[in-house]
């Protein structure tokens, strides 16, 4: 972990001593971007990757990034490219898949330089429609998921 250099990186530090993660939401861009949120404090606190979630509103990204970190405290992992139950309710799985390096920088700065030098594993939280179809598959029918399906 670096030093802090800001209010907002002490910020970051705190949360992840007292709760063993921070949620960093970023908002939607002038160019069309999508809003995010991601995690801070997994890699370190439970040896998993940070979870990035594209266009949900902050509250609920907010909640599933804590269901994330309660399931990893207990023991889950993080497995890429599988459909994974536990996360959501009512019989939807999600599939994570690796951010690339790449593009690290540009989405997680602030995981970044929380990290230093230190290599850095995110990936982006993958959430199915309403009859459980994921973005690559035919038919998917909920939010448009092009700037998350292009950093993985």
């Amino acid at each position: 972990m670096t030093a802090p250099d800001s209010s907002k990186d002490r910020k970051v530090i705190d949360d992840i001593q007292q709760h063993g993660w921070h949620c960093l939401h970023v908002l939607p861009g002038p160019d069309g971007e999508v809003g995010f949120s991601y995690s801070i404090g997994f890699q370190a606190s439970y040896s998993a990757p940070e979870v990035v979630i594209f266009g949900l509103q902050r509250s609920k990204a907010h909640a599933l990034l804590g269901e994330c970190a309660n399931l990893l405290a207990a023991g889950h992992q993080i497995r890429t490219d599988v459909e994974d139950g536990e996360v959501l309710a009512g019989g939807y799985n999600v599939v994570f898949r690796s951010v690339r390096a790449e593009c690290h920088d540009d989405y997680l700065g602030t995981a970044v330089r929380h990290y230093g030098p230190r290599p850095l594993h995110a990936v982006v939280m993958f959430l199915p429609d309403s009859a459980h179809r994921f973005p690559w598959q035919p038919g998917y029918g909920d939010a448009p998921a092009d700037e998350a399906l292009g950093i993985v």
